[in-house]
């Protein structure tokens, strides 16, 4: 069944970091830049909006790629609850590791939008997407407590014990699973649905899936025809 009743957009922040992989977070824009509501590419009305977030205005990502960013973290802070989608992308553990701390910025911004309340659209909760190793930098605000979720083949171990260090009280560990995504499904407390994937090109498939879950089947298999993905729905 269709979501497309009405003209929705949706807000997705894009959380950024000096070393940040290119495709963690450039693969998934791609895929939900081609999401449009007249599905007319030479007049798109795009249904996902993107704000690019990080501490400073420029940052270096991997391969020495310098960035301009959208909005500062600070001011990206006091309007969090703006946001409907937040991606968080990996690194290498050079990067990564240092970021692993409840007391880092990037992870207090993550905390935060896992926590806000109840999205206006309670049918659409708000969705923390994680690609690579940016599992590790949400097991380290222990969101991921009692949920199945999954990241990079080589960093399996390291998310089960940043998630181990890091989980809420009284809450199981995660089930960290070898799989290209995982839907950890919603929240309860704060309608919040967590999706994680694996390495560059599990975060594509990840995206397709965050599209049909959106939309529709049909906008999924729209996007993957232009993008000419041969995206393959997981069973």
């Amino acid at each position: 069944m269709s979501h497309l009743t009405d003209k929705q957009y949706y807000h997705v922040g894009v959380l950024l970091f000096p070393g940040v992989d290119i495709l963690d977070f450039a693969g998934p824009m791609e895929v939900l830049s081609h999401a449009l509501h007249n599905r007319n590419p030479d007049e798109p009305d795009r249904m996902f909006l993107f704000i690019t977030i990080a501490r400073t205005s420029f940052i270096q990502a991997a391969s020495s790629f310098t960035i301009k960013v959208d909005v500062l973290l600070d001011e990206a802070l006091a309007r969090i609850s703006q946001y409907d989608i937040l991606i968080v992308p990996g690194g290498p553990p050079s990067v990564i590791q240092p970021l692993t701390d409840s007391n880092i910025p990037e992870v207090k911004f993550i905390r935060t939008f896992a926590h806000l309340p109840a999205p206006v659209r309670p049918q659409h909760p708000r969705i923390l997407f994680s690609v690579c190793t940016g599992a590790l930098l949400v097991g380290a605000t222990g969101v991921l407590s009692g949920l199945t979720v999954t990241t990079h083949h080589r960093a399996l171990d390291t998310l089960r014990q940043i998630c181990e260090k890091f989980r809420e009280k009284n809450r199981p560990l995660p089930e960290v699973v070898l799989r290209r995504y995982v839907d950890g499904g919603c929240l309860e407390e704060n309608s919040l649905r967590v999706i994680t994937a694996g390495g560059v090109s599990s975060g594509l498939d990840a995206s397709f899936y965050l599209v049909r879950l959106l939309t529709d089947s049909e906008m999924a298999a729209f996007i993957s025809r232009v993008m000419e993905y041969d995206w393959k729905e997981l069973n």
